[in-house]
């Protein structure tokens, strides 16, 4: 099977790379830049959204198409400017994307998209967010909203199509972990606010299992929750974060005010979070390797 990656150069897609190719998938990879390949199973191709262009080549024998793409929504502050750059990198590389498939009729089985569990809202409650649940009304759960409309276009045209509301995504060397080691490395408490507020998460190990078990599973389709089964707070969060370096705490959270000053808008991210269930993925027989934050970051 050979696969098309848009967003191949992120965290998500370094590892997904890696994990497919010692699989033996062979990958086309979309790039922003001229890339060259070592790998035989590996070819870069470049593309340019606001040019609306892609190298036409890149789609030959592919059979599933899998959408990384997005601004990072954590890396600055919500200026109107940011917020138009974080929805229009999600919308405007699925329409590229779908335009090709669409008026090349490149024969196009599958096509895997993201979304987040931001789509819920930026709400604390004991609430447990089921795929089922209605959409929030903040900034983020309007970007997922759009985000999963526009991928629908492909099952519209008969495509299986499978989007995953992600949480956040731990691993050592990228994502939360990554910002928050520095602090934790020094025993600092990387607690936001309260610290009651969930943290819906998965794996890095997992989630590029879970791609490949949906590759694999043609019967798969539709939305899911790609979160791990335990819904820890941030406090939690902290706790075996700081536990990983060896370290421990006295130190008070960073108060909610402070966190509002620093990031503006974009806080609710940091402040707010609810129970998110995977049950739906689980009945698709995937199972977790690593379905605890202490195994995640301790094993």
């Amino acid at each position: 099977m050979k696969i098309l990656i848009a967003g191949a150069t992120g965290f998500v897609g370094k590892y997904l790379i890696d994990y497919l190719l010692e699989k033996g998938y062979s990958i086309n990879a979309l790039s922003r830049s001229k890339q060259v390949s070592h790998h035989k199973n590996l070819v870069y191709f470049q593309w340019d959204i606001h040019q609306q262009y892609i190298e036409t080549n890149a789609f030959e024998n592919v059979d599933t198409i899998i959408n990384l793409t997005g601004a990072n929504i954590g890396e600055k502050r919500w200026t109107k400017e940011r917020k138009s750059e974080i929805i229009s990198s999600r919308i405007k590389s699925i329409d590229l994307l779908y335009q090709y498939v669409s008026e090349n009729k490149f024969s196009i089985n599958t096509f895997i998209s993201s979304s987040a569990v931001g789509y819920y809202g930026a709400v604390t409650t004991d609430e447990m967010f089921k795929e089922t649940a209605e959409n929030g009304t903040d900034f983020l759960a309007t970007v997922c909203k759009e985000w999963e409309n526009k991928a629908m276009k492909f099952n519209d045209i008969g495509i299986r199509t499978v989007i995953l509301r992600k949480g956040v995504i731990v691993g050592k060397d990228g994502g939360i972990v990554q910002k928050l080691a520095p602090l934790a490395k020094l025993g600092i408490n990387v607690s936001l606010g309260s610290g009651k507020q969930y943290l819906p998460w998965i794996d890095i190990r997992d989630l590029v299992k879970l791609y490949e078990f949906i590759l694999s599973n043609s019967k798969i389709n539709g939305i899911f929750n790609a979160v791990s089964k335990e819904n820890i707070t941030m406090n939690e969060f902290s706790k075996t974060l700081l536990k990983s370096y060896k370290m421990r705490t006295i130190l008070p959270n960073a108060p909610a005010f402070i966190i509002r000053l620093l990031f503006g808008e974009m806080s609710v991210m940091f402040l707010e979070g609810s129970k998110v269930s995977n049950e739906k993925l689980k009945r698709t027989g995937f199972s977790f390797e690593f379905d605890t934050i202490e195994k995640s970051l301790l094993l």
